[in-house]
């Protein structure tokens, strides 16, 4: 299996950006007022899209990955600072092989479940999980866009990708980050979920036990999986 870290650090404050998807109305304008561009396609939601609000104000929407997506993962991942590549792949990785970005958009939606949230520009974070075969465990990864980071948009992708987890019989979710990554290490922390770290050399194990939702009571919680 892939290593798999999460990166949410590197704050940076990007400028407000339409909602993807916007629908125009018969006299051609989206909801906010705005005037759909000619030629421009609106696109209508899918029914696992999901608008979320950041802490910012900015609305991004929330979807299932796409095979067609590889293009705009390959933009995005472009567009990442030098620091978020580090912090996602351990070390330099300044672009993602054909075999990777086939990897990354096709997956079986049971044991490997991939995200993205997308403003009207394209791609601005991905999360994934990919399950240990034969397992109720999965390892996590996460990756958000340097102007992106720092308004909620990993703790909202953690819990959606939580609730995907637990309806598919997964009850453990690990992810490795460095323990240089506190942003991410208090993500975790507040995130609501049972969970222990380890620590081994520079990178920090973490495991969360997502078989309840935060707040409900967790039988067994905190023994890990076996």
């Amino acid at each position: 299996m892939d290593r798999l870290t999460w990166s949410d650090t590197a704050v940076g404050v990007g400028e407000r950006r339409e909602p993807v998807n916007v629908v125009p109305n018969a006299e051609g304008r989206d909801s906010s007022g705005s005037e759909v561009p000619a030629g421009k396609e609106p696109v209508t939601p899918g029914p696992d899209d999901t608008d979320v609000l950041l802490t910012n104000g900015t609305t991004v929407r929330v979807r299932p990955i796409r095979p067609d997506d590889a293009a705009a993962l390959r933009a995005f991942h472009a567009g990442l600072s030098a620091e978020s590549i580090m912090l996602r792949f351990f070390g330099a990785h300044p672009t993602l092989s054909d075999a990777e970005v086939e990897r990354f958009t096709h997956v079986d939606g049971v044991d490997r479940l991939a995200l993205v949230a997308e403003d009207g520009m394209g791609i601005v974070a991905v999360a994934r999980f990919d399950r240990t075969p034969g397992r109720d465990e999965a390892e996590a990864a996460f990756v958000v866009g340097d102007a992106f980071q720092g308004h909620g948009l990993g703790s909202l992708l953690l819990q959606r990708l939580a609730d995907e987890a637990r309806a598919r019989g997964i009850r453990w979710l690990v992810a490795d980050t460095l323990a240089e990554n506190f942003r991410m290490l208090h993500v975790f922390r507040d995130a609501g979920f049972p969970r222990t770290f380890t620590l081994a050399s520079e990178v920090m194990r973490v495991v969360m036990d997502i078989g309840h939702r935060p707040g409900q009571p967790v039988p067994g919680a905190g023994i890990g999986p076996t």
